[in-house]
C-alpha cells in the first residue's frame, strides 16, 4: 500500500514600479524698472514655461505549469490461502494553489515648489511709460502601461483505485479506500497603476 499526499503551491509576484516626482519649478522672477528719466519708454516681458513628463511602462510574462500527483491505490492481494486479506488505504489529497500578482506602476507627484515673481515700478521721471507683462505657465504629462501576459496550467490527480483482490481462500478478503480529492484555486490579481 502506498499513500501520497501533495499539497503544490506556486505564488508568483510580477513587476512593481514605484517613483516619486517633483515638477519643474520657475525660477525667482524679479524685475525693476526704476530710475528711468521723464518721457522714457520702457516695455518688460518675461516668459517662464516649464513642463515635467512621467513615463512608467511594465512588461511581465509569466508561465506557470503545476503537475500534482496523489496515488494510494494499485494495490493487490491474491492467491493467499488460510487467512484473511484486508486492503485498506488512507485518503489522497491533491491540494493545488497558485496565486499571480499583477504588475503594478506607482507615480507620486509631489507638490511643485513655491515660485515668486516681483515686479517693481518706481522713481522714474515724469511723463515716462513703464510696461511690465509676465507670462508663466507649466504642465504635467504622465502615462503609465502595463503589458501582462500569464499562462497558467494545472494537473492535478488524485487515485486510491485499481486494487484488487482476488483467488483467495479462507478468512475474510476484503478492500477498503478512503476518499479520492483533488483541490485547484487559482488567483489572478490584475495589473494597476496609481497617480498620487
Amino acid at each position: 500500500m502506498t499513500y501520497t499526499s501533495k499539497i503544490a503551491t506556486a505564488i508568483t509576484t510580477v513587476a512593481l514600479i514605484a517613483g516619486s516626482v517633483v515638477p519643474a519649478a520657475f525660477a525667482n522672477t524679479k524685475v525693476n524698472v526704476d530710475h528711468n528719466g521723464v518721457f522714457s519708454h520702457t516695455s518688460v516681458n518675461v516668459s517662464n514655461h516649464t513642463g515635467t513628463n512621467v513615463t512608467q511602462n511594465n512588461v511581465s510574462g509569466v508561465v506557470t505549469v503545476v503537475n500534482s500527483t496523489a496515488n494510494t491505490g494499485d494495490n493487490h492481494a491474491s492467491f493467499n490461502t488460510g487467512g484473511g486479506n484486508i486492503i485498506s488505504t488512507g485518503p489522497a489529497t491533491s491540494k493545488v494553489n497558485v496565486t499571480i500578482g499583477g504588475s503594478s506602476n506607482t507615480a507620486t507627484v509631489l507638490p511643485t515648489p513655491t515660485t515668486n515673481t516681483t515686479v517693481n515700478v518706481s522713481h522714474n521721471g515724469v511723463f515716462s511709460k513703464n510696461k511690465v507683462k509676465v507670462s508663466n505657465s507649466s504642465w504635467l504629462n504622465t502615462v503609465q502601461q502595463n503589458f501582462s501576459f500569464i499562462f497558467t496550467g494545472v494537473n492535478s490527480n488524485s487515485n486510491t483505485g485499481g486494487n484488487s483482490s482476488s483467488f483467495n481462500t479462507h478468512g475474510v478478503n476484503g478492500i477498503g479506500t478512503d476518499a479520492a480529492t483533488s483541490t485547484v484555486n487559482i488567483t489572478v490579481n490584475g495589473s494597476s497603476n496609481t497617480l498620487k
